[in-house]
């Protein structure tokens, strides 16, 4: 029943230095990041072999992927399905034959295989043998993503880089449940966690995953999430730049989403709680948003303009900017109120800084309090923001926190995805509450944009169906005699906005075909394809176009390396017509 997960500690441990990475400039995407371009943004959780696991509730939740505790269950899976699983140690490799089918007839799907779970990387040998492992299998699962994982603040920067560079995993991935019993909406140490990790995996270049607080102990004084805290968790997660997400638990006695009965065994069969439907929710909003998230990282932070080799990135017009600092998320500081009066909300941990320009009465919820922006740095038009606690319901009806991220594509291999001067902007309500719903949490945030250019409309990623829309931004007055272009969102708690402006360029979601090239050489068809990395595609040829046959020449994948890859057809110089299938 995972018993040792649920009765670990999960509070953060509080470091004295502060971690300093400086991502390096963006080369091909890594092999765990190249297998999550194909496969997409995941969202699972952690299944438990011995308890009901049913198919349709399950992959009804909106779930990518499954994620097996130990031991799997091919039985259970559909055809086709993404699977992980637990490597509890050196011996319980896949493929085995656990009496519930045989994984080798699934090892195609398995996508991620964590080695392991929180083991002591402080200890020499243990990171040691850690490491061995991981170079000891990598050669065996070429696509899979191996990972091990640890608890928050369970490993000091300096033994955690360590491990990084000798092991080389794949992806990078942690846990902290933090929604204690007592306590608010507000999950500051957490944030402390995903900021370290995410600067780790860019510092490294390496997906990021983070399991989501999805069960409850009243021995840790640990309860279920609201709605607004489930929707939070994912929301920061992504503006994070995490790639995977994975609920701890699914079908186990802890888990928030099912009535467990008397036996501890039904799983999924119980009464599905409120949260299984936010759940559904919520993965659906995730999987939609990472249609352009799996292929978009954040822009460079700034650097003092005085540095010496600088790091690639903006430098700050402002000569006292402390290097470390992240300006690539910007938080607006809340409000909440202690005995009669209203105080700022501290800023997360740990480099972040409010911004110097920021002054004024902090009981006025209009004077605005932020993390370290410049403006014409991360986009060309940004210029100012308001928000509102629209509900008025939850936290004395003062404003919370709301978050900007900005991003840019990364060279995926996808034609539109190698314009990195395109910015996309996340927005994130990071308003939740311990109680009520996400709708009690509902703030009016208001984006302000240059006018006098001639960017008029952005276009949105709507999270509910996945497709892209194109809104004109009508002109407000602002200020004196400015006029200023609007953007108004109404979200939820925890909910997130994704957009960039409207300037021609395609949005990075839009799907491009590989692009098949080829010449003759003596008369041998030469051939070339070029797409997104490591896709695996089928190439068919036919001797007529209106006669609608055609048949299967051979099955390429293009290379992880370098987006290409070549392939000849032995019938020569017979007249052909080729064409080239992407596959699942």
């Amino acid at each position: 029943m995972f018993t040792s997960r649920i009765s670990k500690v999960s509070s953060s441990l509080v470091f004295l230095s502060a971690l300093l990475l400086v991502a390096t400039a963006h080369a091909q995407p890594s092999k765990g990041l190249q297998i999550l371009l194909t496969r997409g943004l995941q969202s699972q959780a952690l299944s438990q072999w011995s308890d009901y696991w049913t198919y349709s509730t399950y992959t009804n939740a909106n779930y990518t992927s499954v994620n097996w505790g130990g031991e799997s269950r091919p039985d259970w899976m559909g055809p086709g399905m993404s699977w992980s699983r637990w490597a509890p140690d050196e011996t319980q490799m896949p493929p085995q034959d656990m009496g519930y089918g045989d994984e080798a007839l699934f090892m195609t799907n398995l996508f991620a295989l964590q080695l392991a779970d929180e083991w002591n990387l402080m200890d020499d040998s243990t990171r040691t043998r850690l490491v061995n492992w991981f170079n000891n299998v990598r050669a065996s699962f070429p696509n899979t993503i191996l990972y091990h994982n640890n608890y928050g603040g369970q490993v000091p920067d300096q033994y955690l880089g360590d491990f990084i560079s000798r092991a080389q995993p794949d992806m990078l991935s942690w846990d902290t449940y933090p929604f204690h019993i007592g306590g608010n909406g507000r999950p500051y140490n957490w944030y402390g966690d995903l900021w370290r990790y995410r600067q780790f995996g860019l510092g490294y270049q390496l997906p990021t995953a983070l399991y989501r607080q999805c069960y409850h102990s009243t021995d840790e004084g640990i309860r279920d999430p609201s709605p607004s805290e489930l929707r939070l968790m994912t929301s920061m997660a992504l503006a994070y730049n995490y790639k995977m997400v994975c609920d701890f638990v699914y079908n186990a006695g802890a888990t928030s989403l099912f009535t467990i009965d008397q036996t501890g065994y039904n799983g999924d069969t119980g009464a599905p709680k409120p949260l299984y439907t936010e759940v559904q929710d919520v993965n659906r909003r995730a999987s939609n948003l990472g249609k352009a998230l799996i292929r978009l990282t954040p822009v460079y932070d700034m650097h003092n303009t005085n540095t010496a080799n600088p790091p690639p990135g903006p430098a700050s017009s402002d000569p006292n900017f402390q290097n470390g600092l992240t300006t690539s998320i910007m938080w607006l500081q809340g409000r909440y109120l202690s005995n009669g009066t209203t105080n700022l909300n501290v800023l997360p941990l740990y480099d972040f800084q409010t911004d110097p320009q920021a002054s004024g009465n902090t009981a006025n919820q209009n004077n605005a309090y932020y993390s370290w922006w410049e403006f014409a740095v991360n986009d060309r038009y940004f210029n100012g923001w308001t928000v509102t606690n629209k509900a008025g319901v939850k936290n004395d009806g003062l404003i919370g926190d709301m978050v900007i991220a900005w991003f840019h594509p990364i060279d995926d291999g996808y034609s539109p995805g190698k314009n990195t001067n395109e910015v996309y902007i996340m927005v994130v309500n990071a308003l939740s509450d311990a109680t009520g719903t996400a709708a009690d949490c509902l703030q009016q945030i208001k984006i302000n944009f240059l006018v006098g250019t001639n960017v008029t409309a952005i276009e949105m990623l709507d999270p509910q169906t996945g497709l892209v829309s194109t809104n004109t931004m009508p002109v407000v007055a602002g200020s004196g005699s400015t006029t200023k272009r609007q953007l108004v969102l109404d979200l939820n708690g925890g909910d997130a906005a994704l957009f960039k402006f409207s300037d021609g360029v395609p949005f990075v979601t839009l799907p491009v075909a590989g692009k098949l090239s080829a010449t003759s050489v003596n008369g041998q068809a030469n051939f070339a394809l070029r797409g997104p990395y490591a896709r695996n595609y089928r190439i068919e040829y036919s001797t007529s176009l209106t006669s609608g046959s055609w048949n299967t020449l051979t099955n390429v994948q293009v290379s992880a390396a370098t987006g290409n890859v070549g392939f000849t057809d032995p019938a020569g110089s017979a007249a052909r017509f080729y064409r080239a299938i992407a596959l699942p």
